[in-house]
């Protein structure tokens, strides 16, 4: 009978090498970026809204458009040291590089104010309705020609003793002016615009 010889096989050790010198992310050099607080501006339904940078925002902001603000970009604006702000040009790390100054976000829930223009004053005149620039453009001693009314049937709650006012909005939407209001702080009840 021949004898069996046991093997008894070995894998190759395993070798970790781990690099001395290594540190961790918090000690890695930051890229250095604009000293002041910035935010991402963008434009939705023509208003624009400020986005802080980082992770887990808070909620948008309104702000006032910068200048050259369409809804095809996005615009940085940052806190400059005297507390104002400014748009932060792309590569700009430095307050000086700052130069266009521009309105800094509202507090939270605040929203944009503007003075309304592009008002229509809507009367009932016979079976229909029509609808008159407001405000006096004319220079005094000047014989202005205002465009001709826009005639259409009578919207709710105008008839031969009801007028209203109604301003158009930069989104092409109008809304009601209440008595005695002058921005869109106070006239936000969406309605019609008269026809063109």
């Amino acid at each position: 009978m021949s004898a069996f010889r046991r093997r008894t096989a070995f894998a190759a050790p395993v070798i970790i090498t781990v690099a001395a010198g290594c540190s961790s992310s918090k000690d890695a050099p930051k890229q250095k970026g604009f000293p002041g607080e910035t935010w991402q501006v963008v434009m939705r339904d023509m208003k624009c809204y400020a986005n802080e940078v980082g992770p887990n925002p808070p909620a948008p902001r309104e702000i006032e458009c910068p200048p050259g603000m369409s809804g095809h970009n996005v615009i940085t604006v940052g806190t400059l040291p005297d507390g104002k702000c400014a748009i932060v040009p792309a590569g700009c790390t430095d307050a000086a590089c700052a130069k266009i100054h521009t309105p800094c976000p509202l507090p939270p829930g605040k929203a944009v104010v503007h003075t309304l223009a592009n008002l229509w004053k809507i009367e009932k005149h016979g079976d229909l309705c029509h609808a008159e620039p407001t405000g006096d453009d004319c220079p005094p001693g000047a014989d202005c020609n205002p465009p001709a009314p826009r005639q259409f049937p009578c919207p709710p709650g105008v008839d031969d003793d009801h007028e209203r006012i109604v301003a158009e909005m930069p989104d092409a939407t109008c809304v009601i002016v209440p008595e005695g209001c002058t921005n869109t702080g106070c006239a936000t009840e969406k309605t019609d615009c008269p026809p063109k």
